[in-house]
């Protein structure tokens, strides 16, 4: 019988010599885990943007033209109606479209009149007419002798540093669109019950400005000329020294304010004075402040 090679004992001995090696050979064959189903995450949806309403004087900031109501037994009121400027030597300020403040206030003027009157409770005087260059003081002694209850007195009004830009009209005009809104204006260099009937008067008209949606001036360029009023933005009380006051606003023995309807010198703002529902608007406002001041008190009878 042939002898078997010593060879091949040797090469299974040196086949599992390693480490383990039984155990390997032993082993179950390994299971492969499954892998998890992913998570799919949706997408993040942006929150829908939410634009700020537009505000004066944007073009597309909106004003309200209010209903005005006139309580019973109200009748029909006097008022003065002073298209500011226009007297001799006092044209007003230049607007940013060269326009002189004396022709804004007079076209103004016009309007609102038209517009109280047709009410049917309140007869307007103007205190002037184009062409016509009254004093202050004639138009304080006409409004005297006409027995005016209120005495208003428009005007555009002038701000902060401007700078000269070429206008529409081909002309260099000045301009400054920082510093918009309206002022009301009055002084308290009298005695009582006038003072308390200058306050309210201003108060009134500047509440329902706002009302309509025209802006309130803030009063950075008043400092040392008018204080900001604490209970109604857009009320201020002169603070020029005694005697250098402004005529209209101390003078008058009947309640008396200026509305300084705009800032003349900003662009956006001039441009929405000049639209048919600026001036309808402004003028409900002011209906409405009036009817506030000289409605009769409520009756007590029971």
């Amino acid at each position: 019988m042939p002898k078997s090679p010593t060879w091949i004992p040797l090469l299974l001995l040196s086949l599992c010599t390693t480490p383990g090696c039984g155990e390997q050979a032993r082993a179950a064959p390994s299971t492969l885990e499954p892998h998890p189903t992913p998570t799919v995450v949706a997408p993040h949806s942006p929150s829908p943007i939410v634009e700020a309403p537009p505000v004066w004087p944007a073009a597309n900031a909106p004003l309200t033209v209010a209903p005005v109501e006139f309580p019973k037994g109200f009748g029909r009121k006097r008022i003065y109606l002073d298209a500011g400027h226009g007297a001799p030597g006092n044209g007003g300020n230049t607007s940013v479209t060269c326009e002189q403040e004396e022709s804004f206030t007079l076209r103004a003027a016009e309007d609102l009149a038209r517009r109280l009157e047709a009410t049917g409770h309140f007869q307007v005087k103007l205190s002037r007419k184009p062409g016509q260059r009254p004093s202050y003081q004639e138009r304080l002694g006409e409004a005297e002798r006409w027995r005016a209850e209120l005495f208003v007195s428009l005007h555009s009004d002038s701000r902060g540093e401007a700078t000269a830009w070429l206008g529409a009209t081909d002309s260099w005009c000045l301009r400054n669109d920082a510093a918009p809104g309206y002022s009301v204006l009055y002084a308290d260099d009298t005695s009582e019950p006038l003072l308390s009937r200058r306050l309210a008067l201003a108060r009134a008209l500047a509440r329902r400005m706002g009302e309509a949606g025209l802006l309130p001036y803030g009063g950075e360029d008043y400092v040392g000329l008018y204080a900001s009023d604490t209970e109604q933005p857009g009320t201020f009380v002169s603070r020029h020294r005694p005697g250098q006051r402004i005529f209209v606003l101390r003078k008058p023995p009947m309640p008396s304010v200026i509305i300084e309807t705009h800032h003349a010198l900003d662009f956006e703002e001039v441009a929405r004075w000049r639209e048919e529902r600026t001036l309808e608007s402004f003028a409900a406002a002011v209906a409405r402040g009036l009817v506030d001041v000289l409605a009769p008190p409520p009756s007590t009878d029971l």
